[in-house]
């Protein structure tokens, strides 16, 4: 009886738990032809908060090219705040340890000083993420950079400027020793 009252749970359970395909739903093998095409709508409305770092007000974009082993402390205050007329929805404050100075460079004097890329059409990318900012205000930490490569392509007219980080996967793919071909000679 036990087993059958067991059963009989599980099964309820299942139903009741259990996704159902429903006509418009549709399995995804790799046989299929359908393409998926997925938009990215960036949000760009509201307020943002204020970033300081180690008491300087600088670029949100600070954030993402900033080497986490280096902060020492990041506080968050909610509630808005105005600084020199502009309005934030709160303040980040990312400290650093004391050892370290970061050395902030926006990606276009980035571009200036370090490669021989003309302004025209350039378009940069930071550990494969497209950067869709003002390239005058997004800041890096030159400190965090592991490499630069520029491809130029012809058609259409346009260089893509990629910024690659000192992540601990970066270093590690950077490390790696790949071998080519299909047998050793």
């Amino acid at each position: 009886m036990k087993k059958f009252i067991i059963i009989v749970v599980l099964i309820l359970t299942a139903n009741a738990f259990g996704q159902k395909k429903t006509e418009n739903s549709q399995a995804i093998s790799e046989q299929d032809t359908i393409i998926k095409v997925v938009q990215v709508i960036k949000y760009k409305g509201g307020k943002k908060p204020a970033y300081f770092l180690n008491g300087e007000l600088v670029n949100q974009s600070i954030s993402s090219f900033l080497d986490p082993n280096k902060i020492e402390s990041v506080k968050v205050e909610k509630g808005d705040i105005d600084i020199n007329s502009t309005k934030y929805s709160g303040k980040i404050t990312i400290e650093t340890k004391k050892d370290y100075k970061p050395n902030l460079i926006s990606l276009n004097e980035l571009r200036k000083r370090y490669t021989t890329v003309q302004e025209n059409a350039v378009i940069y990318q930071i550990d494969n993420e497209i950067i869709d900012a003002d390239y005058d205000k997004y800041v890096i930490d030159k400190n965090y950079i592991l490499k630069i490569t520029i491809n130029k392509l012809e058609n259409p007219n346009l260089t893509v400027i990629k910024v690659i980080s000192k992540s601990e996967e970066n270093i590690k793919k950077s490390n790696e020793i790949i071998i080519r071909g299909d047998s050793i000679r």
